[in-house]
């Protein structure tokens, strides 16, 4: 289940767009994920904490990203680091995703899953394309500031998807 909103500045006009949370194609979109954070092409800090936590899963979930230097917004992946919870590993089964998408037997930890069996390890350094400075995960109701104004955007439309 996902969401997603428009955001626009009264001053200048800036539009941004951002669908946050999960969808149909989660179960790919979590294992290709993973694949790229083993691979390197995420950076040596997530790739490092799968060779040390064979154990250790993500969170894949679609998120709004605002930098806390220059104020740049984009959207991104969550791609905060779990272990399990007593250092157990959790056997996660799961059914069918979708009647979209099924899925079936596909290796995936779900948000819930984290919740249940999962502690946060560590937070994913998220960098600006822009300027370099750390970005952090935008709240559902965080106001939000123009970039370039840095007055409060309007909210335009809201949605609800899958």
């Amino acid at each position: 289940m996902g969401s997603g909103f428009s955001k626009r500045c009264p001053k200048c006009g800036f539009e941004f767009y951002s669908h946050n949370g999960v969808g149909f194609l989660f179960p790919k979109v979590y294992a290709e994920t993973v694949q790229l954070a083993k691979s390197g092409k995420l950076g040596n800090e997530i790739q490092d904490f799968f060779k040390n936590h064979e154990d250790g899963v993500i969170n894949t979930e679609s998120v709004t990203l605002c930098c806390d230097r220059c104020g740049h917004l984009s959207n991104g992946k969550d791609l905060t680091m779990y272990v399990p919870k007593d250092n157990k590993p959790e056997k996660i089964k799961h059914g069918r995703w979708s009647v979209a998408m099924p899925y079936e037997g596909a290796k995936y930890v779900a948000p819930w899953d984290l919740k249940e069996g999962f502690e946060k390890y560590a937070l994913y350094a998220h960098s600006c394309e822009k300027c370099g400075g750390e970005m952090r995960i935008v709240k559902d109701d965080e106001e939000l500031l123009c970039p370039e104004c840095k007055i409060p955007m309007e909210t335009g439309h809201i949605i609800m998807w899958d």
